[in-house]
């Protein structure tokens, strides 16, 4: 019995081809490798156009290529009458407002992305911040005017107008080059709230509150605080509101070093939310 059953088990084998020495040929469907789905930005955020009294025309933009940057509710770009152009991010609470307007002016080394997280990190103080480029380096390319502060200044047109802000002011925050920037920008204007300089100031003296930041460890300027102390002397001199908070750890730019970033931002939020939103 036990014998029979191996001859039958053995025809089995032989009949289902389970000697054969020539594998079985795969299917399709088991050669075709798995396709990697198509990366696919965000659909692109949609508000009203805006054109500004300098005639800028803002309308909604595709965020530019790169890897992509955390919490921008809206990208935003800018045509001159002359054609040229510039973009810029713009991060809001969630709501539709109407919020303060901020501008962030950034460094000499441009938009970069550590400077955008920065820019999400005030906005989430309750303000809307927009943070554009006016030179065409670092995480977001843009074309350079001749006269940047034209560029500043549209962007402060920019976040005045745009439909989720609170009409009639916005205020500046500057980094380095932009600090000093911010600083001149409000003379010429008489819409500027407030203004806070990070690692940088210089010789305008406006009448809005002021928050002077800086680093005895700047290794780009090796007398950033005392350049800042006398700045803030002088604003005293003068009857003007001038707050400080002066780092010996950190360096240059106290929003963007890892060691001060997060005591900075709050700072700022506190200064803003005191002079900006009364």
């Amino acid at each position: 019995m036990h014998r029979a059953f191996t001859y039958v088990f053995v025809i089995l084998v032989f009949a289902c081809g389970g000697t054969s020495s020539t594998p079985p040929t795969p299917s399709a469907t088991a050669i075709a490798a798995p396709s990697s789905p198509t990366p696919t930005r965000p659909p692109r955020a949609i508000f009203p156009s805006v054109t500004t009294s300098a005639g800028v025309i803002w309308e909604p933009t595709d965020e530019p290529p790169g890897p992509p940057v955390e919490g921008v509710r809206w990208w935003a770009k800018g045509t001159w009458p002359d054609g040229n152009t510039t973009i810029a991010a713009v991060y809001a609470p969630p709501g539709d407002g109407p919020f303060p307007a901020v501008v962030y002016l950034h460094e000499a080394a441009g938009l970069t992305q550590a400077q955008l997280d920065v820019a999400r990190k005030i906005s989430a103080g309750g303000f809307i911040v927009v943070a554009g480029c006016r030179f065409e380096l670092a995480r977001v390319p843009c074309k350079r005017r001749l006269n940047l502060y034209e560029t500043s200044a549209a962007f402060v047109d920019f976040a005045k107008a745009f439909p989720n802000a609170r009409r009639g002011t916005a205020a500046l925050v500057g980094a380095s080059a932009g600090s000093s920037e911010a600083l001149y920008l409000t003379l010429t204007r008489n819409d500027i709230s407030a203004i806070v300089a990070d690692s940088g100031v210089g010789i305008d003296y406006p009448k809005v509150p002021v928050l002077v930041l800086a680093s005895r460890a700047d290794s780009l300027i090796a007398n950033s605080v005392e350049q800042s102390q006398a700045f803030e002397a002088e604003m005293r001199a003068r009857g003007g509101i001038v707050e400080s908070h002066y780092y010996d750890i950190g360096g240059h730019i106290v929003l963007v070093n890892a060691q001060t970033t997060d005591d900075a931002i709050q700072r700022v939020i506190a200064f803003l939310s005191k002079y900006v939103t009364r």
